[in-house]
């Protein structure tokens, strides 16, 4: 993919409302389960991906098409999706007949690669119109003693405290564990019900109750990112909150038409950023019935 320097596109309102997010690009990637029925019995059941596009992402990439004469997946997206109005662009990534494990696997590869496709697709719509978020991660500071400043150290797991020599005010962190803002940085998975929906109203209200329980708790959210069968949210808490509480409460009070949307069990981490086989690792233990502690390579 090419990057020019360009100016970067203003943003009216109409924008924002084709983008189906409420401050950026919003599409969904659904793997699910089609059962085939002929006459009176089931024929065959197939494993069906299938992606759903924002409109404005898909009209401002298919406009920049040249941009991405390099990226096949992309170019085949822009060729084969279709318009389905409220729907957005709707495009098939493939199915296969549901018979072994390799059948299954085969499908979660054609959804993890749907996933990467788009999320290079909105990528770039973020750094054209200049929406990207701040991923740069500062040193603490205590406010109490100017003297006093403290570093994430990611092997022992604890927070150190450094000397001034060694740290500036202006001093970064390459690493996406750590704190920000005198708050310690948590990576939360909370995990879907079974055969839940996560479409566009569903995810319009997650994110109400998120916004919501995160003001009333002080919990600074960095990101949340939807996949097929969880949510993970990189949160930055104060010293002396409790994770659960706000963990807990969005498990809680996160609903549609009254029914829950995640499970009990939850995973949560401020070692570092956990990997997509650690998660599903954790999602293959569930239902859990004790507390499970997930050791992280070094």
């Amino acid at each position: 993919m090419k990057n020019d320097n360009k100016q970067q596109k203003k943003l009216t309102q109409t924008d924002y409302k084709k983008m189906w997010g409420e401050d950026g690009p919003y599409s969904q990637v659904r793997l699910s389960e089609e059962t085939r029925i002929l006459d009176d019995s089931i024929s065959r059941v197939f494993l069906v991906v299938e992606a759903e596009i924002n409109p404005f992402t898909f009209e401002y990439i298919k406009k920049n098409r040249k941009q991405f004469l390099d990226d096949e997946p992309i170019l085949q997206l822009l060729d084969h999706a279709e318009n389905r109005d409220k729907f957005g662009y709707v495009v098939s990534a493939g199915e296969i007949e549901l018979q072994d494990e390799e059948s299954k696997r085969f499908a979660r590869k054609q959804a993890d690669m749907t996933i990467q496709t788009l999320i290079r697709m909105h990528t770039f719509v973020i750094k054209e119109c200049g929406i990207q978020k701040e991923s740069t991660f500062g040193i603490i500071r205590d406010t109490i003693s100017d003297d006093r400043n403290f570093v994430w150290n990611e092997k022992a797991g604890v927070v150190d405290m450094v000397e001034d020599q060694l740290w500036e005010s202006e001093s970064l962190i390459g690493s996406s564990s750590g704190g920000k803002n005198n708050k310690m940085r948590f990576f939360i998975v909370c995990v879907f019900e079974k055969n839940f929906n996560f479409k566009k109203q569903s995810a319009i209200s997650f994110i109400k109750t998120l916004r919501a329980i995160s003001t009333r708790i002080k919990v600074e959210i960095e990101d949340a990112e939807a996949f097929h069968e969880y949510v993970l949210i990189t949160a930055l808490l104060s010293f002396d909150a409790v994770p659960a509480e706000f963990i807990e409460s969005l498990v809680d009070e996160c609903a549609v038409k009254g029914k829950p949307i995640f499970q009990k069990d939850y995973f949560v981490t401020n070692v570092k950023k956990p990997t997509q086989q650690e998660i599903l690792t954790f999602l293959k233990q569930l239902p859990l019935d004790r507390d499970i502690r997930m050791k992280f390579k070094e």
